[in-house]
């Protein structure tokens, strides 16, 4: 549920963001070509985007929204001249780049004011302390570990899917066990305490019974028997704090909230010592904080896509990037 109104909650800000730089972008371009941009949004969006053009402040706004089943049906609305502009995510940009003989264009990332200079919009790492013997992805086996949470990128489906490909997390194809159940019991037997919050399942009853059942996985957390939000050792900061805090030895989160936590951005305020911890790499090197990240995984910015008649011409599209 969390990952789900986060997810509604920043495709919401993407079509904030793009009705206020439309907007601006379609004033000027309807003086000359009556042009109005059609932009499009998911069908579970879609009251968003009206709502949107009935804001007091948008007045003026020569804008339409444009229902599409998804953001796939929307590339191809963008396609067949639907619609002229989709705020999208990286995963369409890779199909909108494998479709042959499209005419797709990215025409602008939309990047945070905080990390506006940065090269991907996230990035996921390993976080361990610099005493600890963790030179290995191997070694991570039997040891303490402190996650995001459940069911989240960084902190669960990273880490399971990195170490399912190099074939250090086993995990059972036991046809009598669901697909949730079958991870949970991987890093259930991989990992010998951690901090795991978040719903296991939606049905309240499978959820107690799940961790019950691989109650180590909860066993590293502020409230064990509660095991879910909110928790202090939870999220991206808390997993860093399970780590420094607590009892981890190991902790997946994001490179913009180990600087933060110990102080390495502009205005924050150190919550641990940086000089007491690194970043595990794949190779099993090690890198300190204060320097670049060895990364495992990255997340490129969101952005927008349109097409070529849409923003006809190359100055039309250079006018239309420097409104972005």
């Amino acid at each position: 549920l969390r990952e789900r109104e986060r997810a509604k909650m920043g495709y919401t800000k993407a079509l904030h963001l793009a009705a206020a730089i439309l907007g601006v972008a379609a004033l000027a371009l309807v003086q000359a070509d009556e042009q109005i941009y059609r932009m499009c949004v998911p069908q579970k969006y879609y009251q968003d985007c009206l709502d949107l053009l009935k804001d007091p402040s948008e007045a003026g706004i020569l804008m339409e929204c444009v229902a599409g089943r998804d953001r796939i049906d929307c590339l191809d609305k963008i396609n067949q001249r639907k619609a002229d502009v989709l705020a999208s995510e990286p995963e369409d940009m890779y199909v909108a780049y494998h479709t042959k003989n499209q005419d797709y264009r990215v025409i602008s990332e939309i990047r945070t004011k905080e990390d506006k200079d940065a090269e991907f919009r996230y990035e996921g790492i390993i976080l361990v302390k610099k005493n600890s013997n963790i030179n290995s992805m191997k070694e991570l086996r039997g040891k303490k570990s402190c996650h995001t949470g459940f069911g989240r990128n960084v902190g669960y489906k990273i880490p399971i899917t990195k170490l399912k490909n190099t074939q250090i997390l086993k995990v059972s194809l036991d046809p009598e066990l669901s697909a949730t159940d079958r991870e949970l019991k991987a890093l259930s037997e991989f990992f010998s305490q951690s901090c795991l919050v978040g719903t296991y399942s939606p049905y309240p009853d499978t959820d107690r019974l799940l961790k019950k059942k691989y109650s180590n996985l909860c066993a590293l957390c502020e409230k064990p028997e509660q095991c879910n939000y909110p928790d202090k050792y939870s999220g991206y900061d808390g997993a860093i704090r399970c780590l420094d805090k607590g009892k981890g030895e190991v902790a997946f989160t994001k490179v913009q909230y180990i600087k933060k936590y110990f102080g390495l951005t502009p205005g924050s305020t150190p919550e641990g010592d940086a000089s007491e911890f690194e970043y595990l790499c794949e190779d099993g090197s090690r890198r300190p904080v204060t320097g670049p990240a060895c990364s495992w995984a990255q997340r490129p910015w969101t952005g927008y896509i349109s097409n070529a008649d849409s923003v006809n011409g190359e100055e039309k599209l250079h006018n239309l990037q420097n409104r972005l």
